[in-house]
């Protein structure tokens, strides 16, 4: 949010949550969701964040959506 609306972001109210690998919460997240792993629904440390990484992260997202979207659309064409 800090890439894409920065004025909707309050940092001084972000907190932590848990900051376990998700390898290690992975099935329990599956089986039960979010609040069997943090309390407040948080995953992840958002200390240090920025408009930068948000920038960046997003970019990485729109890269692989295109890139799955080529695919399908190169599997529908054969």
């Amino acid at each position: 949010m800090l890439a894409l609306d920065p004025n909707a972001v309050r940092l001084g109210a972000a907190q932590r949550g848990d900051v376990r690998p998700l390898e290690e919460i992975l099935p329990l997240l599956r089986e039960r969701g979010v609040r069997a792993v943090s309390a407040n629904g948080v995953l992840g440390d958002p200390a240090g964040a920025s408009a930068a990484e948000g920038e960046r992260l997003l970019g990485r997202l729109v890269e692989g959506l295109t890139a799955a979207m080529d695919r399908f659309a190169e599997r529908r064409r054969a």
